[in-house]
């Protein structure tokens, strides 16, 4: 394995597919910030700790029952990532680049008129509409640009 792959392997990265002109973006320094919508069923950004056992679950649906209905419940817990591999589109030479993560962080959905957080349920647990902002650093490498 070249040296240079052999860095990267030990980093925790996330593959992510965008759009050229969000990618453009990210590339000249303009876009800063990539935001996901997190879901219940999407394991890759999101996990959940029952707060019980302090045990942590890849699925909401992994997550004992009796840990949803204690007083201590479940918390989502975000998962670390050090960079993420942006591709654009899915041909076989797509460009890309390795990007690196300098933070994360929850964000609440609220209503426009409201403000309130907008709460939805799933499985039969509630949960609170979230997005997931991965704040972004220098550019890794770079591939077919």
């Amino acid at each position: 394995m070249p040296p240079l792959l052999m860095k990267f392997t030990a980093m925790k990265i996330l593959t992510l597919i965008i759009k050229q002109k969000w990618f453009d973006a990210i590339l000249s320094g303009e876009k800063t910030v990539e935001t996901r919508e997190v879901r219940p069923t999407n394991t890759k950004y999101i996990s959940y700790r029952d707060n019980n056992t302090g045990k942590v679950y890849k699925k909401d649906s992994d997550v004992p029952e009796s840990a949803w209905d204690s007083e201590k419940g479940v918390d989502t817990v975000i998962n670390h990532y050090d960079a993420i591999q942006f591709w654009v589109g899915y041909e076989k030479n797509r460009p890309g680049a390795l990007v690196e993560v300098k933070g994360v962080e929850l964000v609440d959905v609220c209503d426009e008129e409201t403000k309130e957080p907008i709460v939805y349920e799933h499985n039969g647990n509630e949960y609170t509409m979230t997005e997931i902002d991965y704040h972004l650093g220098k550019v890794i490498e770079k591939m077919n640009c």
